[in-house]
């Protein structure tokens, strides 16, 4: 499975454009994965890095970054982050998301893809963040196809957070 990112031209949608005019959009999907794989990320990863990264402004992707190595090396159990779109629980396995204004609701449940998927969708988003403008700007990454096991049906059943993750830190 794999993240594209990459710009579309949206001119022809938006009234009064200058026809010499080349407005840009920044947009992503997923590619080489079954729909309701392709559903899931849509709707939680890929959705949370356009609302909760949001061009990187505030070096959220960075901080994000910098916690899961501590993850990797053994100094945090778990650690959590809520931004505008959603709450991003993460722990050593996996990241889950709760949306931040619906909480857990039957359009809304929680999610969880593998953390390695999380760590190279975050990387890619700010490294594409970075690029330039272009409707010829483009990055693709792939996700380990090793880790495809642990990502849930879709879906996903409604289920309560775990009480570890009621802290911003452990």
């Amino acid at each position: 499975m794999k993240i594209r990112f990459f710009y579309i031209d949206i001119s022809k949608y938006i009234k009064n454009c200058n026809p010499l005019n080349t407005e840009v959009l920044r947009t992503s999907e997923i590619l080489e994965a079954s729909e309701s794989v392709k559903k899931a990320y849509r709707q939680y990863l890929l959705s949370t890095l356009e609302s909760d990264f949001f061009e990187n402004r505030h070096k959220d992707c960075d901080l994000v970054l910098i916690e899961i190595e501590k993850l990797e090396n053994g100094e945090l159990n778990n650690f959590s982050f809520e931004f505008d779109g959603f709450i991003h629980y993460v722990s050593r396995d996996s990241a889950t998301f709760e949306h931040a204004i619906f909480g857990v609701c039957p359009h809304w449940p929680l999610w969880s893809c593998p953390l390695s998927h999380y760590k190279i969708a975050v990387e890619a988003a700010r490294d594409f963040f970075a690029m330039p403008e272009s409707l010829g700007t483009e990055l693709i990454v792939e996700l380990p196809e090793s880790d495809m096991a642990q990502i849930a049906l879709f879906p996903p059943k409604i289920s309560e957070k775990d009480d570890a993750f009621d802290l911003k830190h452990d």
